[in-house]
């Protein structure tokens, strides 16, 4: 699995999550979540970095590119 894979992955789950908080717990505080995750989306699309890279890495994942050299 590459990390863009796990990246994804990772994003699914979260929204999942956040949005069964908001349909069964607050719905204020999940859908603050979720626009979160939207948030660091758009983060991750401009500076190419993710905050769940500080998990991935050690776990030894890397980006397609890096890979294939």
């Amino acid at each position: 699995m590459y990390l863009e894979n796990a990246r994804d992955l990772f994003r699914g789950i979260i929204i999942l999550v956040f949005a069964a908080v908001a349909y069964w717990g607050n719905l204020v505080v999940g859908l603050a979540l979720i626009a979160f995750v939207g948030v660091m989306t758009l983060q991750s699309v401009v500076t190419d970095w993710c905050p769940a890279d500080l998990i991935f890495r050690p776990l030894g994942l890397k980006k397609k590119l890096e890979s294939r050299k």
